[in-house]
């Protein structure tokens, strides 16, 4: 009896980790966002990052692979990930954002520059939210854990 308790538990184990890595996060253009907020308005998040940016890679590699922000993310909001060193065009609410060279060595994106800024200036990682009628309602400038994307994000939403 107890070896079938055990495999039971072992299969049972099993299956939950097979769910969790089949969970994948929808990610969006700007482009798209702006499409399926014609069909369904909900809330934005913008994780604004660099390549070079070590808290970036961290929140790339644990929070947004945790299976709970996923599930929320999905549900509730369209989710944009977006490099603020992106050297391409960008149309976004009928304007065109492009990127601008700072230095011989770094730029960055306009439309980065536009969402990230604050009264401290620039800092990655960023992350936005922004509302249905894309209107920025938060910035934050720091490195969040799952356990502080979840808490904040579920606040946004009892605010709405």
């Amino acid at each position: 009896m107890r070896f079938f308790l055990l495999i039971v538990i072992i299969l049972a184990s099993g299956y939950s980790f097979s769910q969790t890595s089949n969970l994948k996060l929808h990610t969006h253009t700007f482009e798209e966002v702006e499409q399926l907020q014609k069909i369904q308005q909900k809330p934005v998040v913008i994780f604004i990052h660099t390549f070079w940016c070590k808290f970036c890679y961290a929140m790339k590699e644990k929070t947004f692979t945790n299976a709970e922000v996923i599930n929320l993310l999905n549900e509730k909001f369209y989710f944009i990930t977006f490099d603020a060193n992106f050297k391409g065009a960008v149309r976004y609410m009928g304007r065109s954002f492009n990127s601008k060279r700072i230095s011989r060595s770094y730029g960055i994106h306009e439309l980065a520059e536009v969402l990230a800024t604050t009264d401290k200036g620039i800092s990655y990682p960023t992350t936005v939210i922004l509302d249905a009628k894309n209107t920025i309602d938060e910035q934050i400038t720091t490195y969040l854990s799952a356990k502080q994307l979840l808490s904040g994000l579920n606040a946004y939403l009892q605010r709405e």
